[in-house]
Parts: structure tokens; C-alpha cells; sequence
């Protein structure tokens, strides 16, 4: 398996991909991520075609083996997942609704710390719906 970081961005009412490393950096764009997804497919087939041909990296990438680790900026994650809800997410991580939907539309940028209590928080809802069981 070939594990591929693709870090997702809002900008200009599109998600850009970005693969970050050596080389050669693909920046697809779409409405969905999976438009963005198949758009990185496209990018680095023409590039591997034209001035990408000797690029070992690129060349020998099987997309049928390939994992993506998804990296989000709070503005694509919210759009992304735009079902979770602002206020158990602020009240995990202990900061006014307010403030996380500013961090949500872009008025204001959190600092790393503060980006990361955001995503604790989210790990730690997830995790606690990874326990819910269900009942008919």
C-alpha cells in the first residue's frame, strides 16, 4: 500500500488537494473530495506523461493500492463534515460556539494549539460514538 498525504483546503468556494514532499506538488481542486481525489489522478497522469517521466515517485503509483491520509483546515473539515454539531464541539473542547464558528468560516485562524484541542475534541466525540450500540 502506498500511503499518500493529500492536507484538504477551502479557497474560492473550491476544496484544493495539496500533496506535500519531494519533487513535484499536485494541487487538485473540486467541489467534493472525492472530485478533488479523482482531479490528483488526472494531475499526475499528465504530469507523468510530459516532464514527470523520469519521476520515480509519481511513475510507480498504483491508485488501486493507494491510501489516502487526509489532513483538513478547519474551514474544509466544517464543510466537509458539516453535520457535526458546533456546540458539543466547543462545549468538548471549552471555548465559546462563537470563536469555532469564526474558525469554521474563516473570519478568525486558531493557533496550533488552539487547532489542536479542536481536534482532541473530535477524536474524543468520535470515539465515543465508536461505543454507542443500538437497539430496535
Amino acid at each position: 500500500m502506498k500511503k499518500i498525504e493529500l492536507i484538504i483546503e477551502k479557497n474560492d468556494g473550491l476544496l484544493w488537494g495539496r500533496t506535500e514532499g519531494k519533487g513535484w506538488m499536485a494541487t487538485p481542486c473540486g467541489n467534493t473530495i472525492d472530485e478533488v481525489i479523482e482531479n490528483l489522478k488526472e494531475l499526475v497522469a499528465d504530469y507523468t506523461t510530459h516532464e514527470g517521466k523520469d519521476d520515480k515517485t509519481w511513475n510507480k503509483i498504483d491508485w488501486n493500492n493507494v491510501v489516502f491520509d487526509m489532513k483538513y483546515d478547519l474551514i474544509a473539515f466544517f464543510e466537509t463534515f458539516n453535520y457535526l454539531n458546533l456546540s458539543a464541539i466547543s462545549g468538548k473542547i471549552g471555548i465559546n460556539r462563537t470563536l469555532l464558528n469564526h474558525y469554521k468560516t474563516g473570519l478568525k485562524y486558531p493557533s496550533a494549539e488552539q487547532t489542536k484541542k479542536i481536534e482532541d475534541a473530535i477524536h474524543l466525540l468520535a470515539y465515543e460514538l465508536g461505543k454507542v450500540k443500538l437497539v430496535a
